[in-house]
């Protein structure tokens, strides 16, 4: 169950969480949640370099070959800003370089296989042997987590990571990610807590009571937008089950008062309302578990 704990603000962690689906159905609610609404198999591609730099460079060319970004160098700044504040190697051979950015209408993503490694200096030490990397507007924050919340969830498997281990071209890695964009989205159902304990080493990813407000989140989206279909309402009903009355409760608020209850740490600051945030919370929210609020708005907080 989603709890605030002591309720105090603000209070956070990183675990993660994800959420997607896919099934061969005609069912609208369902193909909203297949894996090409978040990367199309030309968007799983093996990499060439060895370092970092140079494979993030080489990936978002490959982005504006494809014609979803028209500045490919713009964005490489963007992205290498984002690692100069903190790195994205996140551990287990997986790393999320990103960047956030208004000049986009909609998340842009791209996954990257290697085959040697490439030198990240993740804080594990371990090389990274597959890269997810986007670039998202303010308004997909959450979409971009249901992502990189799956990709994480995969990679703390030791079962999981041996069959991407054993992938060898982009259409073994497709099949694997849809498979548990079908899991994790069914899974909601039964969710096993246990199955959430992950390595608090993440970065970049939601806690698990966070996440299950986020699954809530993109839902409700789903259903403002005209689909009422039995399966979407379900779901909501479903996760509301898992959420406990306060958050809910919370939430719930927050979404009649605002477009958007959730809002991404930048700067020291909320994005949600643009003021600032004192560094000492900034570090709670870096390093304790739950949910943060913004002090001044309200808004659910996220370093992404």
């Amino acid at each position: 169950m989603a709890s605030f704990g002591a309720w105090r603000s603000p209070v956070s962690a990183h675990d993660w969480g994800s959420w997607g689906r896919r099934f061969k159905s005609s069912r609208p609610d369902i193909l909203i949640m297949e894996l090409h609404n978040f990367i199309n198999k030309n968007q799983i591609v093996l990499v060439e370099n060895k370092e970092k730099q140079p494979v993030i460079r080489e990936l978002l060319i490959y982005l504006e070959t494809l014609g979803m970004i028209d500045n490919s160098n713009r964005f490489y700044t963007q992205v290498i800003h984002r690692e100069s504040l903190e790195n994205t190697g996140i551990g287990m051979g997986l790393a999320i370089p990103h960047a956030r950015t208004d000049s986009l209408s909609n998340l842009v993503s791209i996954f990257g296989f290697s085959k040697d490694g490439i030198d990240y200096q993740s804080y594990d030490n371990i090389p990274v042997k597959y890269l997810l990397l986007s670039i998202f507007p303010t308004e997909m924050s959450t979409k971009y987590l249901y992502l990189v919340g799956m990709m994480a969830r995969i990679f703390s498997n030791e079962d999981k990571r041996l069959a991407m281990n054993k992938a060898e071209t982009p259409e073994e890695f497709y099949s694997i990610l849809s498979r548990e964009f079908t899991l994790y989205f069914e899974g909601v159902i039964n969710k096993d807590v246990s199955s959430n304990n992950i390595s608090e080493e993440y970065i970049g990813i939601p806690s698990s009571d966070l996440d299950l407000l986020i699954r809530l989140d993109r839902l409700n989206i789903i259903y403002d937008e005209g689909n009422t279909s039995e399966s979407i309402v379900t779901k909501i009903e479903q996760i509301r089950k898992l959420i406990d009355n306060r958050s809910l409760t919370y939430y719930e608020k927050m979404r009649k008062k605002c477009q958007n209850p959730f809002a991404i740490v930048e700067k020291n600051s909320c994005t949600g309302c643009h003021l600032e945030i004192p560094s000492i919370y900034i570090n709670q929210i870096k390093d304790q578990k739950g949910i943060s609020v913004c002090t001044h708005c309200g808004r659910f907080l996220i370093i992404l």
